[in-house]
Parts: C-alpha cells; sequence; structure tokens
C-alpha cells in the first residue's frame, strides 16, 4: 500500500511544473513559489519572497527537527520559539536561510503539534495545505502522513539588509544561488540512496578522527544538534560540496587551509554519483 502511495504522489506531482537550478533561480516573486525539481520530482522547492516569510512558514519545524538546546518530543510555543531564536543570536529572518525536510519529518511536526493542542500560524497552515495539495502530506483521521518518499526544500528572493538590526538579513544573488544548491544537495541526500550512501562511506572511510570532529565542531558551532549523525552527515555534505559562497563556507571555517579543503573536496569526489539535477 505505501508503494502504491507512493507511486500516486509521484505521478500527481507531476501536474507540478519541473525546473532545473537555473529555471530556478531565474524566477522572480513576491509570492510562494512551488516547483518539483527537474530530474527528481520527489524533491518539492519553494520559493519564499523574504526570509520573514519563510523564518514564519518553517522555523517552528526546525526547531523541532533539528536546532540544538530544542526538545525533540514537543513542538515549541511561540514565546518558547522567540527565546530560543534569541538565545542563538537570531532574529525570525536570520535564524535559517534556507530549509530542507524529508516528508516524515513534516507529517510528525504537523501531528505533534495537533496533538499537543499547539496552534499554528498562517504561514504553518499554508505551509500544511501547501504541502496536501502537492501530495507530499496526506490525512489519516487525526494525523498528517507523509505521501512516500519525498523531500521539501525552501529558499527565498533577495533582499536587503535590515539596518536597524545587528544580525545581517541580506540575501544577494550569490548567497541566493549558494543557498538553493546547499539545500537542493540536502533534497538529494533523502531521495538519492546513492548519494546518501556515498556521503556515509565518505563520513567513515576518507575523513581522519580529526576532520570528522573539525566538521561536526563547526556545525555544533552553527547550532546544529551534534547529537544527530545523520543530521550531521547531510550538512557535512552540503556545507562541503554545495555551498559556492566563501562567506557561508571556507577553509577557515574548519580551521584548515585552502589546499586541506581542496583535499577534502578531492576525497569526496571519488566515486561520488554525478548529481544532473544540480549540473554536475
Amino acid at each position: 500500500m505505501k508503494l502504491r502511495s507512493h507511486a500516486l504522489a509521484l505521478a500527481a506531482a507531476a501536474l507540478l511544473s519541473q525546473l532545473d537550478v537555473r529555471e530556478l533561480l531565474d524566477r522572480r516573486t513576491t509570492d510562494w513559489q512551488i516547483a518539483r525539481l527537474r530530474g527528481n520530482p520527489a524533491v518539492l522547492v519553494i520559493e519564499f519572497p523574504n526570509l520573514a516569510e519563510q523564518g514564519a512558514a518553517m522555523n517552528r519545524i526546525a526547531a523541532l527537527l533539528e536546532k540544538a538546546g530544542a526538545p525533540r518530543d514537543r513542538v515549541l510555543n511561540d514565546a518558547a520559539l522567540a527565546e530560543l531564536i534569541r538565545r542563538h543570536g537570531d532574529n525570525p529572518q536570520t535564524f535559517y536561510q534556507g530549509h530542507n525536510y524529508l516528508a516524515a519529518q513534516l507529517a510528525r511536526f504537523y501531528t505533534m503539534a495537533a496533538r499537543q493542542g499547539q496552534s499554528l500560524n498562517l504561514q504553518e497552515e499554508r505551509l500544511r495545505k501547501t504541502l496536501v495539495d502537492a501530495h507530499v502530506l496526506g490525512r489519516d483521521g487525526d494525523a498528517t502522513i507523509a505521501q512516500g518518499l519525498q523531500a521539501v526544500v525552501s529558499y527565498t528572493a533577495t533582499q536587503r539588509d535590515d539596518p536597524t538590526t545587528r544580525m545581517d538579513e541580506s540575501i544577494d544573488d550569490r548567497r541566493r544561488e549558494s543557498v538553493l544548491r546547499h539545500e537542493l544537495s540536502h533534497g538529494l541526500y533523502f531521495t538519492n540512496r546513492a548519494y546518501r550512501d556515498h556521503c556515509w562511506r565518505f563520513w567513515r572511510e576518507r575523513l581522519t578522527e580529526d576532520e570528522r570532529e573539525r566538521l561536526r565542531r563547526m556545525l555544533v558551532r552553527l547550532n546544529y544538534d551534534g547529537a544527530n549523525e545523520d543530521l550531521i552527515v547531510n550538512e557535512a555534505q552540503a556545507f562541503l560540496m554545495h555551498t559556492p559562497d566563501d562567506r557561508a563556507f571556507n577553509a577557515a571555517s574548519l580551521g584548515i587551509a585552502e589546499r586541506q579543503l581542496s583535499d577534502l573536496r578531492r576525497r569526496f569526489m571519488q566515486g561520488a554519483p554525478r548529481l544532473r539535477e544540480l549540473g554536475r
């Protein structure tokens, strides 16, 4: 039954536009835009018009699923979410520049919120409707369920920094492309078994213990949950190989020389599956 429901979901999803990376970047939006990734329609891509709209829809989900210092067994209320964001030195716009989740994780969030009686905001409710309409999520009684193995990733349009805050809310073209490529690599990690297996082989067999710890420490500094090994491996591949904006990631992020970073990337590429969806 699960295989059949997954096939039906992807057949329905085919009605959505399928766009490649360049087509996604060429879009301009003042509202949410939804598409499937060309070459891998199991990845749903949402472009938000700005970081504020994205944060309102996604930040509470991020807190539940991957942010350090947040509980994994309950959905935060508004006050607790605001305090978590403040504690990490962010505002609702800078908490995340992009997001990525499995359909099953999103289903867990909505089911947990409903069972807790935790009210959701307008953007979170719109996101659920969007995902149901796109056949990513469905309903089974009171529960929200995943429609097979699918991933949802998000990024935003460009925007200017808010000079009244100490945070950097700017999204220029370079940062926007880097965020999109980073998030799409997560979508492929979730839905492309050969790529996910390669990432784990790299992590376990081609890195030294010191290199693994450098990557983990960097991610913990960024407030990812260091105890979630799958999250760490997923983020490591995305930062190392799919974050071309060196303001977000560079050799200094790991405390190593450029030649060492180049060597890490060379080792990752050995035997890596081709990612045609990313133009690679």
